[in-house]
């Protein structure tokens, strides 16, 4: 399962029985041109190899936000002209409801009438990247 918080959390948590791993990825803005990406993970799997695991964990788990790093750098750059964005089904859906849930909170708070949530239930996603 992940859940993503808005404005900028993500969790995620595997389950198989007894074992499982969960995570949490914040970006919190220190400037206007400036954030920083958070992330904590804790598991009960494979604790037996704890030593060996948390290196290699350690590992990927810094190339794995280097990548989102990279990709938000991007982002940046390109949003700075404002473009139309092309967002896909699935795989772009949570920043589709990004977008519609600051777009009806700056319409509630422009007119005062109660905000309306884009979202009438939870909705399943799938997709493979």
């Amino acid at each position: 399962m992940i859940d993503f918080v808005l404005p900028s959390m993500r969790l995620e948590e595997i389950r198989s029985g007894n074992l499982w791993f969960s995570s949490r990825a914040t970006v919190t803005p220190i400037r206007r041109d400036l954030c920083r990406i958070d992330f904590v993970a804790a598991w009960n799997l494979f604790l037996w190899a704890a030593p060996l695991v948390l290196p290699i964990f350690h590992f990927f788990g810094k190339r794995f936000l280097w990548q989102d790093q990279q990709t938000m750098i991007r982002q940046a750059q390109g949003l700075k002209h404002n473009p139309h964005l092309m967002l896909i089904d699935d795989a772009d859906r949570p920043a589709k409801w990004y977008f519609a849930l600051k777009a009806n909170l700056l319409e509630s708070r422009r007119t005062g009438a109660p905000m309306v949530h884009p979202m009438d239930g939870p909705v399943t996603l799938r997709w493979r990247s």
